[in-house]
This record gives structure tokens, C-alpha cells and sequence, in this order.
């Protein structure tokens, strides 16, 4: 305990700079940004970005760096060696590892089993437990599940879930107890109280995308939406090509698009420039396979950009608040009209949905940070 505040040790794959991981380095970014004041965050992370083989410039290797509220120490790839899991682990009052399956995660496990690490251990799941996500890599993951439950490695340790329904995807392939879980849900991005003003000409629609382009967040089913739209649609692609074979094939169904349509693809976006780019769309189209929580969602709404999303993810009341549209991804129509409707729109009208988008991400924002279960686990005092 430092200052009064308890010393809490995240070890996770990839942090800041670093950006192409998406929502697990958002999350702990967030998390960072509203509860370091009450806690001191110590990170332990990788020193170079997803693919990238060089690391960070101007980074301190294998030593502490001060970034944002948070001290974060980076280790070349391999470098996450129980050796030193244990040195930190002694430093602080509770670990907190991001997911299961990586190298890190095994040898905190396996420290934790021989009784060398003598705080409570968190493994929070990160939604690699849900169905399709489980199903990737799937003989690798049964084999580990397997053997670590055979081996005890999950007795002695507390798992960090965003839902109940997350709860279950765990039990499913984990032995635990009830008492071993938290529900924490995601922390969104603190949202700015300045105005958005957004121009905007009735039959013209400046359509967002943004995210990794792989299968599961369904870029390719967003194209079929806009092959259908009658009115003119500037549509605007952000992100990494995950998977190259994936990418082609969204870019032959670009190319059918009609002429109405017009599309670019950007390329990579850091994260901390999501929420400025947003603001210069008008609509937020992401009609992905599942998301624990979907940063980028909530990043679309702080630009006051109404989505338009699938029923596959935690936000489901944008229809009653007037935010957006959340349809199930078998109504592909529904999704058509839900574009259509903002397309026709004249500014001002559009402009009252940008207001109405806006508020709302406050609200949900100052709600979540207020009422975190973040704050039950940091806390927690033995095993």
C-alpha cells in the first residue's frame, strides 16, 4: 500500500502506445483514468505493439515508465517470466491478469498453484469464454481448460466477469464456486461536456466503421447493408486488416457496391484519436458477431453518432432512449430503414439526435464509473 491507496498489479498482453489490441487496452485505459486517484495501478505489458517488431520509442525496457495514471513496466515478448511475476507480485496488494490463454496468465497461474504469490490473484475473462470466441483455437484451449482444472490451478484464485451471462460461459469450461466471481462491467471513456455541431444535407449520410477487420465484427455484412441504401452514403472504414483473406473478400463487395455509395478505407486509427475522427460522421454501422462491452460503441455515442448495431452486444435500449437502432442480424431490412431514416434527415433534425447521443453518453459514463464493481475487487484482502 503506497499513499494510503492499494497497489494493484495488471498484467496483461499489450498497453499503451500501443492501440491495435483494441478493447482490452481501452478497458484498462479507462479503468486507469477513473479510479487512479483511489488506486496505484502498476502495469506489467509487452514493449511493442500486436505484429510489431521493434519496440515502443522512447520507452524504458524491462524498468518503470509513468504513463497516464498508471506505472507500467515493459518486457520484450517472452519476457513474462514467473520469476518476475513473482517479484512484482510481492509489491503489491493484489494481481489483476487480463485473460488466460497467454504465457503470462500460465506462469501467474502456476506461480499462484505453488503458493509463491501471496495476494489474491484475478484472472478477468476479457470474453474469451463466450461461444465463438472459444471456439477459436478451440483443441488448444479444451486441452489447457482440462488439464488446469485436473491440476487445481483455478482453486485458489477469483475471476473478474462483465455480466452474469459471462459467469456462465466460464463455469462451462472452469471449476469454481460461486464465490469466486465478480461482475465488473467494462469502465466506458470519460466523455467531454463540449457541444458537437455537425453539418449534415437531407438524402446525404456519412456512414462510420470502425474496429479490427476480422469475421467476427462483420464488416462484410455492414457492405450487403449498403448495397441496398438508396440514398447517397459516404461510407468510411478504420482498422486493421486482422485477417487478410477476410479483408479480400469485403474489398470484392466494396466494389459492388452502387453508385450512391462511396467508400474509402483509412487504415489504422489510434485509439486516443477514435472519439475526434468520429466526429466528423454522422452514423456509427456495426453489426458484429458479439462484443463484451464495445468500446467503440460507446466511443460513436461521446461523438453523438447514433449506431446502428446487431443485438450481440451489452447495449440494447438505443431505440427507446433515441440513440440508435440494435437489430438482430437476421433483419437485415430492419437495418436498411434504420440508415435510411438518418439519411433523409435536414440538419436541424439530425442535429437534436446528435444533442440526444451526446447526453446520453454522459449519463451512461458518470453511471458506470459511480457504481463500478472494480472497486469490490481491488479491495478484496486474502484468497
Amino acid at each position: 500500500m503506497t499513499d494510503g491507496r492499494r497497489d494493484i498489479l495488471i498484467i496483461m498482453g499489450r498497453y499503451l502506445p500501443g492501440y491495435k489490441d483494441g478493447g482490452p487496452v481501452r478497458s484498462i485505459k479507462n479503468l486507469t483514468d477513473f479510479l487512479g486517484k483511489e488506486y496505484n495501478f502498476k502495469i506489467l505489458t509487452c514493449d511493442r505493439d500486436h505484429g510489431d517488431t521493434e519496440a515502443y520509442p522512447n520507452i524504458k525496457v524491462n524498468g518503470w515508465n509513468c504513463v497516464g495514471n498508471a506505472d507500467v513496466y515493459y518486457v520484450p515478448p517472452k519476457g513474462f517470466s514467473q520469476k518476475l511475476i513473482v517479484e512484482l507480485a510481492r509489491q503489491v496488494d493484489l494481481v489483476y491478469v487480463c485473460g488466460c490463454f497467454n504465457d503470462y496468465a500460465i506462469n501467474t497461474l502456476i506461480a499462484n498453484r505453488l503458493g509463491k504469490i501471496k495476494v489474491p490473484v484475478i484472472v478477468a475473462a476479457m470474453g474469451l469464454f463466450s461461444p465463438k470466441e472459444f471456439q477459436l483455437k478451440y483443441k488448444k484451449k479444451k486441452t489447457f481448460t482440462t488439464i488446469f482444472n485436473m491440476l487445481g490451478m483455478f482453486k485458489n484464485i477469483y475471476w473478474s466477469a462483465t455480466s452474469e451471462m459471462e459467469i456462465s460461459e466460464i463455469k462451462h469450461q472452469i471449476k469454481a464456486t460461486d464465490k469466486q466471481f465478480f461482475i465488473a462491467e467494462d469502465l466506458p471513456r470519460k466523455v467531454s461536456g463540449t457541444s458537437i455541431e455537425k453539418e449534415k444535407k437531407a438524402g446525404n449520410l456519412k456512414v462510420v466503421w470502425i474496429s479490427r477487420i476480422a469475421p467476427k465484427k462483420n464488416l462484410k455484412y455492414a457492405i450487403e447493408i449498403l448495397k441496398k441504401t438508396k440514398s447517397n452514403v459516404e461510407f468510411t472504414i478504420y482498422g486493421p486488416a486482422h485477417t487478410e483473406e477476410y479483408w479480400g473478400e469485403c474489398k470484392q463487395e466494396l466494389a459492388k457496391l452502387p453508385d450512391n455509395v462511396k467508400w474509402d478505407w483509412k487504415g489504422n486509427l489510434n485509439s486516443e484519436n477514435v472519439v475526434e475522427t468520429l466526429k466528423q460522421y454522422h452514423v456509427f454501422l456495426f453489426p458484429t458477431l458479439g462484443e463484451n462491452f464495445g468500446h467503440v460503441i460507446q466511443e460513436a455515442l461521446s461523438a453523438g453518432c447514433p449506431c446502428i448495431i446487431s443485438n450481440q452486444t451489452p447495449w440494447q435500449d438505443f431505440e427507446s432512449k433515441g440513440v440508435g437502432y440494435v437489430f438482430s442480424l437476421e433483419n437485415k431490412s430492419a437495418f436498411v430503414n434504420a440508415v435510411e431514416k438518418y439519411a433523409v434527415m435536414e440538419q436541424s433534425e439530425f442535429q437534436k439526435v446528435t444533442e440526444k447521443v451526446h447526453q446520453y453518453a454522459i449519463e451512461v459514463s458518470n453511471n458506470k464509473a459511480k457504481n463500478t464493481g472494480y472497486r469490490d475487487i481491488f479491495n478484496l484482502n486474502w484468497k
